[in-house]
């Protein structure tokens, strides 16, 4: 039940949230931290991760842009598929949640748009759009989902990420029970995701819209 309850939690990496909370510190392990927060009006609680990875801009972009590769860092996800690229910076894609049984698999359309603010700052923001597919058989379609992503640069190659994220993941999921394992997920996540890009940094060594 734990892996499931996380697994519905942060496979949505592409969905989140970017307004104020009293926010409380989960989980502290290898510099990532979690926290989590109430939200008025919601049953589920909104969550933060924090975290350094050692590489440009540039990288981190290219490898978020990669959605062949969300199967390798995203926690939970089945697979993932390319709907449209709307622009260099700006992408809409769909994802399949793997969940074991007895709860049904998720999946979410997520629009995907990044802003370099500055050479020191980019941020990266995602929402639902859970009209643009059919419902497919045997899947929970997520209906709300936004999230924000502040990509700092500390030096030459390593970024700061404050990223924060706040959802209803649907369907019959008591949020008493998400909300007590709200830290597997986020942290494994960011885990995979700092491993994956310091692996494949080589790989991206630019990308066209991102100045540094």
């Amino acid at each position: 039940m734990r892996k499931t309850i996380s697994i519905l939690l942060f496979s949505l990496l592409s969905q989140g949230a970017s307004a104020q909370h009293d926010w409380e510190l989960k989980k502290d392990d290898d510099g990532i931290k979690v926290f989590t927060s109430n939200i008025p009006g919601s049953c589920f609680k909104a969550i933060k991760v924090e975290c350094s990875i050692k590489a440009t801009q540039s990288q981190l972009v290219a490898y978020l842009l990669d959605i062949n590769r969300q199967h390798d860092w995203v926690y939970g996800n089945k697979s993932s598929t390319l709907i449209k690229k709307v622009a260099p910076n700006e992408e809409i894609f769909y994802s399949e949640v793997s969940v074991p049984w007895p709860c049904t698999n998720r999946d979410y359309i997520a629009h995907f748009t990044i802003n370099q603010v500055s050479p020191q700052l980019m941020t990266i923001d995602s929402r639902a759009e859970p009209d643009l597919l059919p419902l497919k058989e045997g899947r929970v379609r997520v209906k709300s989902s936004v999230a924000h992503w502040e990509v700092s640069t500390i030096n030459n190659d390593l970024l700061n990420i404050v990223y924060t994220v706040q959802f209803d993941p649907g369907g019959a999921v008591p949020a008493w029970l998400t909300n007590m394992f709200v830290t597997k997920g986020p942290w494994g996540t960011f885990q995979k995701l700092r491993e994956g890009v310091c692996k494949c940094a080589s790989q991206y060594a630019h990308v066209d819209f991102i100045k540094e």
